[in-house]
C-alpha cells in the first residue's frame, strides 16, 4: 500500500519564509522601491490557502483536495522567486 503524501508541512514552512521576506523588505526601507514585498505577501496568501487544502485533503482523504493544494503550491513557489529576484533587480 503506498504512503499518502501532503504538502501541508513544505507549505506551511513556506509560508513563515515568505513572511520573514516581507519583514526584511520593510526594515531594509527598500518597500517603496520595489514590489518583493507585495509580491512575497502574495505568495504567503497562496500558500496559506494551500496549507487550508492539504488539511482539508487529510479530513476528508480526498486525493482531489491534495492536487488542487500541490497546485496552488507550485504557483506561490513561482511568484515567491519572482519577489526575490524583484528585490535584487
Amino acid at each position: 500500500m503506498r504512503q499518502q503524501h501532503y504538502i501541508l508541512d513544505t507549505a506551511a514552512t513556506l509560508l513563515g519564509v515568505a513572511l520573514v521576506i516581507v519583514t526584511a523588505v520593510h526594515i531594509t526601507g527598500k518597500a517603496s522601491t520595489t514590489i518583493a514585498d507585495e509580491l512575497a505577501f502574495g505568495s504567503a496568501l497562496m500558500f496559506l490557502v494551500s496549507c487550508g487544502a492539504s488539511h482539508m485533503a487529510i479530513i476528508r482523504g480526498d486525493g482531489r483536495l491534495e492536487r488542487i493544494a500541490e497546485r496552488i503550491f507550485g504557483a506561490a513557489l513561482i511568484v515567491l522567486l519572482c519577489s526575490v529576484l524583484s528585490f535584487w533587480f
